[in-house]
């Protein structure tokens, strides 16, 4: 069991501690009771912000070290021009990659999912909508949005995906709990350039992925703007991330050889 999920029962049983304690005993003092509350909600945060803590369900963030690999993936496509692009630069460097698409943007634009299919990419889900509040969702409209966009994909290139990446990456308890009705692995990342931020400098997302660049690294970057009303940075960084990754000895590998079965 992940450290972090030990920490919320840990923090969890605490707090019903102290609760039987204040009924059966005395309350403890409010200043304390404060304190103890707010490190329990600061805690649940951590863990609904940060997916490789695992707290409230499994993640798969990180690949085989012994690979040698790292995969690149892309969120928030597809797009007409901005996809295409990525995947011309993916081409010249014979680079696999995953792109987890939502699904409204990929019902209006099939024929790109069939490009990236033909190229040799492997397709994720990142919801049918990118909704900020997605955390907030009820487990059972979780799976109903994966379901509905994993139907969009399967119509376009008779793939059924089984690699999920929330929107906003955040996982919830709810999220968690929506993506196993859904019968989906949850996707982190253990690097991102954060290109998907308007005005996002180029240089230094390239830069940003290359301190983490190691052997088993799942790379987090964008093939469109979530509104599609800029151009991600990922399209003038990604010839400097592959150099980098070039430079320290590593090789891109599809997701799936980076972390086993369970892709599309």
């Amino acid at each position: 069991m992940p450290a972090a999920r030990i920490a919320l029962w840990v923090f969890s049983i605490g707090g019903l501690a102290l609760a039987a304690r204040a009924v059966l005993v005395r309350p403890v003092p409010l200043w304390f009771a404060l304190i103890a509350l707010v490190a329990y909600v600061v805690v649940c945060i951590c863990g609904v912000f940060v997916p490789r803590l695992q707290m409230f369900g499994d993640v798969t963030w990180h690949g085989n070290a012994k690979s040698g690999g790292v995969a690149l993936t892309f969120d928030d496509g597809p797009h007409p021009v901005t996809t295409r692009r990525i995947l011309a630069l993916l081409a010249e460097a014979d680079a696999p990659a995953t792109f987890f698409v939502l699904g409204e943007k990929a019902e209006r634009h099939p024929e790109i999912l069939r490009d990236l299919v033909l190229a040799g990419h492997s397709v994720g889900v990142h919801g049918y909508e990118h909704d900020r509040l997605y955390a907030f969702k009820s487990p059972s409209a979780i799976s109903a949005d994966i379901e509905r966009a994993q139907r969009v994909v399967e119509h376009a290139v008779d793939v059924r995906s089984r690699w999920f990446r929330p929107p906003v990456g955040q996982v919830s308890p709810r999220t968690a709990e929506g993506a196993k009705r859904a019968g989906v692995e949850i996707i982190g990342w253990s690097v991102r350039g954060l290109d998907g931020m308007r005005g996002a400098d180029p240089d230094r997302v390239a830069r940003r992925i290359e301190r983490g660049l190691e052997a088993g690294a799942i790379v987090l970057l964008h093939d469109a703007a979530e509104q599609d009303d800029f151009t991600p940075a990922s399209l003038e960084a990604l010839p400097q991330v592959l150099e980098s990754i070039a430079r320290k000895g590593l090789r891109v590998v599809p997701l799936q050889a980076l972390i086993g079965d369970g892709g599309d």
